[in-house]
């Protein structure tokens, strides 16, 4: 059973050309050809674009709102093509969309139908000595960081043995307190009351803590703590893999627990599944204990080891073998 988080809002960023480029431009080894005016152009997808049809003026399905990379294959076409048509090609392909810009890779050197139709259409070019393989990797890889799909949700994420714990509930729960006792048991904070989930490549979940209030915790009569000043450096992280939710429940909700564990819930963020537990809390429960716990067996479950279902079936063979028995008996 899946369940999707409350009051949640998911939204897609954006970064603009004039960035990518102060951020990556010794990386990526990009030089501007023409059209730097223009560098405020939004890229807001992680993907790129090889528009190999589009060169020869097929646009049906053209993604215009991607990062266009002219390889050595697009390269070795356009030297050859007519250059007035292959220009009015270009020129319309970049007027399909809000083109970001066009990138030529290999270091192959830009050609004169290809930057007219650029400075026509206000589209930067660039080129590169990379690759078009490291050119598309390096530049994916980035921008699947800078522009994932992202939300914000109400809740701690803690680092527990290396695997990322979303702790949610209700108001005033417990679960502040819950992270701190994580923490001094040598667990690392990655965000508390605020955490930023980002959906990257792979079908991940990424949490981190916003700028503003990171490595603070806000603790019921405590106030605002710093934990990296309290327990130092090593306590605090900017970002951790989601693995699984824990989610504190009142002991007087009448929410039905399964004791055994059998029943795998989850919850849904950003369109992906991740498990889901539901731990009640009650006077004298240590929950920080039990969510250690909870992280050590949901490893042993990413190794195919479900103890609960193996405890399950182990009962029923030793019903199985007492009816055969009593059968046998008759």
């Amino acid at each position: 059973m899946a369940e999707s988080p409350k009051n949640s809002r998911n939204y897609f960023r954006s970064i603009s050309v004039e960035e990518v480029l102060k951020a990556k431009e010794d990386d990526l080894r990009l030089e501007t050809v023409c059209c730097a005016e223009y560098l405020d152009r939004e890229i807001s997808h992680r993907n790129v674009n090889r528009p190999g049809l589009a060169l020869v003026g097929y646009l049906e399905n053209f993604r215009a709102d991607l990062v266009q990379v002219i390889g050595r294959g697009e390269y070795a076409f356009c030297k050859q093509a007519n250059p007035a048509e292959l220009k009015e090609n270009v020129r319309r392909m970049l007027a399909v969309g809000n083109v970001p810009c066009l990138v030529i890779t290999a270091g192959q050197p830009p050609l004169e139908p290809l930057i007219a139709a650029c400075k026509e259409g206000c589209v930067p070019l660039f080129t590169t000595v990379l690759e078009t393989s490291a050119f598309v990797g390096e530049l994916s890889a980035f921008l699947d960081e800078k522009v994932s799909p992202t939300t914000h949700v109400h809740g701690v994420l803690v680092n527990v043995s290396g695997l990322g714990i979303l702790i949610r509930g209700e108001p005033g729960i417990g679960k502040s307190e819950c992270a701190v006792e994580l923490v001094k048991r040598g667990h690392i904070l990655v965000s508390d009351d605020i955490v930023e989930v980002q959906r990257r490549r792979g079908n991940i979940l990424i949490g981190s803590c916003p700028n503003m209030i990171r490595h603070y915790m806000e603790v019921r009569g405590l106030g605002i703590i710093d934990v990296e000043l309290l327990f130092g450096v090593g306590f605090t992280m900017e970002s951790s893999q989601i693995a699984m939710e824990v989610k504190l429940t009142s002991a007087a909700s009448n929410m039905t627990i399964d004791r055994l564990g059998i029943e795998q819930k989850t919850t849904t963020i950003l369109d992906l599944e991740i498990p889901s537990l539901s731990i009640p809390v009650t006077p004298g429960r240590n929950l920080a204990i039990l969510i250690e716990v909870a992280a050590l067996n949901q490893r042993l479950r990413h190794q195919g080891i479900f103890s609960a279902q193996e405890f399950s079936k182990r009962v029923l063979d030793k019903m199985g073998q007492r009816a055969s028995g009593n059968k046998d008996d008759k």
